[in-house]
């Protein structure tokens, strides 16, 4: 018997209790206006729920009654939700349905309300084109932005392993392996290996099974993706290793969005794909904005040189040719300052290091990209989320643009030190590479 949903209302009490309160204003109603739908039965109670949120959107008599009941049903929605989470995760991170609760439970059942209650929220949001109202309150109450802090804050970062490594570049991981777990060189390179070699074969295999109406979530690889990844190696080392990897990203993740590193014992993440559905536009989104940075990186590098040419051609001494050359010797070919200042005539390693000054190019450049970057993907993210998603990226989206494009900088700067140098081996300087002919006369 759940048809009490539609009068029943769960509300936390002032002792932080999950309580039941009757609504009899809606019982009453709904036991006179909607007699022939009151029943357990499936069919009976689509129906209800259909004609409540006709009677609501529509705003004829009594839609205010429509819309507390839907707030009643949606609330025990949002209790289900919670205890699912707390009986899965609760034990291994520590926290209890109640806790959970506490933060997104906030309807009072006042009619009207004086501010939106989550409950309204997620109907104000809902498609029934696109799920069931008890699907998108479980979606929504799941992604619900202080909720995942809260869950952050106690180490569990609902993303499955072969999410993170798929949406992990392998010289992000190199960045991350280096600078925050300290790994070794070596370590680095095999992990940095295996990364690539798992997007070459998971995400090639991951965007054909998406065209044939594969499955929504990332399932674990395949024993034949397994050794196609890596001929040499037992596929049960292959799995552990990427396990590993996804493990030390996934440290780095929560660390970077809560300031601690903590970590739980690790539940079973393919699973957790299931709990707390991540749209599968995901993938779609994140390579719109893979293509949004190197689109973005090569319009403000082209800005940042087209400015330090014009501040150098205005020297008493022009100096702007000489600046483009020594750009593209030191990016395209490798060259070191100290070679390229005695090819270019610019006397000593000092000199040409402060007429390229790579600091204030990358600083330029940053300044430049990030906000045009944030217009970009928050339109690109419009069409990839939901309205309380949206509203979560806007808090965060600046801060999330500015650790990636941080980042890419680091990697240059790493980069731009090594003495083995050969050519343009980031981003960065791929970019630089495919911009800076614009400025070179003809003849270099």
């Amino acid at each position: 018997m759940t048809i009490f949903r539609y009068w029943q209302l769960l509300r936390i009490t002032s002792a932080g209790e999950c309580q039941a309160h009757l609504l009899s204003q809606v019982q009453d109603w709904l036991q006179q206006a909607f007699a022939d739908s009151l029943s357990d039965s499936e069919a009976k109670t689509n129906a209800l729920q259909t004609a409540l949120l006709d009677r609501w959107r529509s705003q004829t008599a009594q839609a205010d009654l429509a819309l507390l009941s839907l707030r009643c049903f949606v609330s025990h929605q949002i209790r289900d939700a919670c205890h699912r989470l707390a009986q899965k995760f609760g034990h291994h991170y520590g926290f209890t349905t109640a806790e959970l609760l506490a933060v997104v439970l906030d309807d009072d059942g006042r009619s009207p309300s004086p501010r939106r209650p989550f409950t309204q929220q997620i109907l104000e949001s809902y498609d029934p084109t696109k799920a069931a109202l008890s699907t998108w309150s479980s979606r929504l109450t799941c992604n619900h932005p202080e909720l995942d802090q809260l869950l952050l804050q106690k180490g569990l970062y609902r993303v499955s392993d072969w999410t993170i490594l798929n949406d992990t570049s392998p010289e992000q991981a190199q960045r991350i392996l280096r600078t925050f777990h300290l790994c070794s060189e070596y370590e680095v390179k095999a992990a940095v290996a295996l990364l690539a070699q798992y997007q070459r074969v998971y995400c090639r295999d991951r965007l054909a099974q998406r065209k044939k109406g594969g499955p929504r979530h990332c399932p674990t690889p395949s024993e034949e993706q397994l050794r196609e990844m890596a001929p040499e190696v037992a596929t049960t080392t292959t799995l552990r290793q990427l396990r590993d990897l996804a493990s030390q990203l996934r440290q780095y993740r929560i660390y970077v969005r809560t300031g601690s590193p903590q970590q739980g014992e690790a539940p079973d993440w393919e699973q957790v794909a299931d709990a707390t559905p991540v749209p599968d536009e995901q993938e779609e989104f994140l390579r719109s904005f893979r293509q949004a940075v190197r689109q973005g990186l090569d319009g403000a590098i082209a800005w940042a040189i087209a400015a330090n040419i014009r501040r150098l051609s205005q020297k008493k001494t022009p100096e702007d040719s000489v600046y483009v050359q020594g750009l593209h010797r030191f990016y395209c070919l490798g060259q070191t300052i100290g070679a390229l200042a005695a090819e270019l005539g610019l006397g000593n390693f000092a000199r040409a290091r402060r007429l390229l000054d790579l600091q204030r190019l990358r600083v330029d450049v940053r300044h430049r990209l990030i906000p045009a970057l944030y217009d970009q993907v928050r339109q690109e993210a419009v069409d990839y989320s939901s309205p309380e998603q949206l509203h979560r990226l806007d808090r965060t989206l600046e801060a999330i643009l500015a650790e990636h494009i941080d980042g890419l900088m680091a990697e240059d700067a790493a980069a731009a030190q090594s003495p083995h140098r050969s050519g343009p081996t980031n981003l960065f300087a791929r970019q630089l590479c495919a911009t800076i002919h614009q400025f070179m006369p003809d003849s270099e």
